[in-house]
């Protein structure tokens, strides 16, 4: 994906996603004198995602001269080839000129993405990836209250089973055996299995039916 950051105008909330991106991608940002600073963690995950990575810093202040250079830089991209989707991330809606020129007007047609940071850009894509499966599930709304009593009860249990196994040979396994029980399906078939996976046959079965002895689990 190509990424025309108008860091001008979202500044380093803009930034947000930075370290979704990937060696695929191809990020510009776009900005001059008066905003010329980034947070340091948004410049080190660009490098650290691989991506192709260019600066375009404005050589003289005029109105919107910073769009011109982001919709002349985007037809530049396209004239040498680029078909991939193009985002923009910017506030200002009068990319959506842009956006509809090359999805509406141009011969040869181009997807372009509007966006106010580059998370929304890569979730808009709808691109069948890990990253977007990824931030579609940290992007899920919870209720609070329901988040809250899964929070409580996974408190609980893990008090439980720490106590349950304090002072024997599986106390260092504590982690491990919680994780079991955080499973959606653990049924007591499945729990057996699962600890003899995980534990091999003999601790695995120790572990096993002191768990099952135990009334508060």
């Amino acid at each position: 994906m190509l990424f025309l950051i108008d860091y001008e105008n979202v500044g380093n909330a803009g930034m947000k996603g930075c370290h979704y991106l990937n060696a695929s991608d191809h990020i510009i940002i776009f900005y001059s004198e008066t905003r010329k600073n980034m947070e340091r963690r948004f410049l080190e995950d660009i490098t650290n995602s691989e991506c192709a990575f260019e600066i375009c810093k404005l050589c003289k202040n005029g109105k919107n001269a910073l769009d011109f250079y982001i919709a002349s830089k985007l037809g530049e991209m396209f004239g040498v080839g680029y078909d991939g989707a193009a985002v923009i991330v910017s506030r200002d809606t009068g990319f959506e000129a842009v956006r509809d020129y090359w999805e509406k007007r141009a011969v040869h047609k181009r997807r372009i993405l509007l966006s106010n940071c580059v998370e929304d850009g890569i979730v808009s894509s709808n691109e069948n990836s890990d990253r977007i499966r990824e931030l579609r599930k940290l992007r899920e709304n919870l209720t609070i209250g329901g988040f809250f009593a899964d929070y409580t009860e996974k408190m609980r249990i893990k008090a439980v089973i720490k106590s349950l196994f304090e002072g024997t040979e599986y106390e260092g396994m504590t982690e491990k055996i919680q994780k079991l029980m955080e499973e959606k399906e653990k049924t007591p078939k499945i729990l057996y299995l699962n600890c003899l996976h995980f534990f091999g046959k003999d601790s695995g079965l120790a572990i096993y039916n002191k768990m099952k002895a135990c009334e508060k689990l």
